[in-house]
């Protein structure tokens, strides 16, 4: 009984051992069979410029931004922005995180685009002269307010920390590297500059 297993254990022992030796050895050929595909050949240098074929491919198109506002929302923020001088893609990213773009949104007393408590902004309301139940001129007034606490901190960071928490709070805190509300607009911002 012993020999019977013995030899059994030896036998599948083996099989086991050739079935290895075989994988290894298929893997050796297929790994010389793609550097041997993947030697470099040389190219006969053109004597006249190529001109350009349809074969040819097209450069890539750029991607979809992921966040991407509707058309009519994004122009608000472009324009908004140019006026103020302020970056749009930080409009468009702000814009984003606090209504999704929905012109409706509204979440107490915050309202629009930009979630917008007029109470808190009723100075730049009226310097402005504009309405915050307008889609346009919420945004506006929120690059307005944008553009004044980037020219006062010198800081995108605090400055997009003092529209979320107010400008007393953000100031105190001088968070110059951000909070999480202010470094994912930053983020989204990039997407918005690389669509």
């Amino acid at each position: 009984m012993l020999k019977k297993f013995v030899f059994m254990a030896t036998v599948v022992f083996g099989l086991m051992f050739t079935n290895v030796v075989t994988v290894q050895a298929e893997e050796v050929t297929e790994a010389s069979e793609v550097a041997e595909s993947s030697e470099v050949t040389e190219v006969p240098e053109a004597t006249e410029p190529a001109e350009a074929t349809e074969a040819q491919e097209a450069p890539e198109a750029a991607q979809a931004c992921p966040i991407a506002l509707s058309p009519e929302v994004n122009a608000y923020c472009e324009q908004a922005a140019a006026e103020f001088g302020i970056d749009s893609n930080i409009l468009k990213a702000l814009v984003y995180t606090e209504s999704k773009g929905n012109v409706g949104a509204r979440n107490g007393c915050y309202i629009g685009l930009t979630q917008l408590n007029p109470s808190n902004f009723s100075a730049a309301i009226a310097t402005l002269g504009a309405d915050p139940n307008d889609a346009y001129q919420n945004v506006r007034i929120c690059a307005y307010m944008l553009s004044g606490w980037m020219a006062k901190y010198g800081n995108q960071y605090i400055a997009l920390d003092c529209w979320h928490q107010g400008e007393g709070s953000a100031a105190a805190a001088n968070r110059v590297d951000g909070t999480n509300y202010s470094r994912t607009i930053c983020e989204n911002a990039q997407l918005y500059a690389a669509a």
